[in-house]
């Protein structure tokens, strides 16, 4: 005992025993003071399901209904079809490139549609070049081309149906 008295007389480890001293004082003191610790309050927020982030991109598509088409647009001040896609899911914290010939690789194909998945179509170039809102086995919703709104359309219509590719899902 009376040799650990000495060394502790010595300047470094005098140094040492200040030093440590210090930080038994920070974390008995001040850590438990700050906001890193858990702390009671009211319950956490959960965190939304598929089902109801699909049901929310429905609904968000239904709100912009009527929205006249615009180039490039990627906000509710007018959408083009792949900005309509890209705005709604960035919602709900989903990203994804503008452009639906960047996109169509991000997501997953699915032969299982669910609402709110993203339905590719071939454009007048006959490429993969178009895209929509799946709401059911009978329509979607779009933004469709320069000068017409956002709107529904019947997936059995001849023009869709011919020109449908696929169906793919961000979820």
């Amino acid at each position: 005992m009376q040799r650990i008295k000495s060394k502790l007389k010595r300047p470094k480890y005098k140094f040492w025993l200040a030093f440590t001293s210090a930080a038994a004082l920070l974390l008995v003191e001040v850590v438990p003071r700050t906001s890193v610790h858990a702390t009671k309050t009211a319950a956490a927020t959960r965190l939304p399901t598929e089902s109801q982030i699909r049901d929310a991109v429905v609904r968000g598509a239904q709100s912009y209904l009527n929205l006249p088409y615009k180039f490039g647009g990627a906000s509710p001040t007018g959408f083009d079809c792949s900005g309509l896609v890209l705005y709604l899911y960035n919602q709900h914290g989903f990203t994804m490139p503008h452009g639906v010939i960047y996109m169509r690789p991000t997501l997953k194909l699915t032969r299982n549609p669910k609402k709110g998945d993203v339905i590719f179509f071939l454009n007048d170039n006959n490429i993969a070049g178009h895209v929509g809102i799946y709401i059911d086995e009978e329509r979607f919703i779009h933004a469709p081309k320069e000068g017409a709104v956002i709107r529904y359309e019947k997936l059995k219509h001849p023009y869709w149906k011919k020109r449908f590719v696929e169906i793919r899902s961000v979820i």
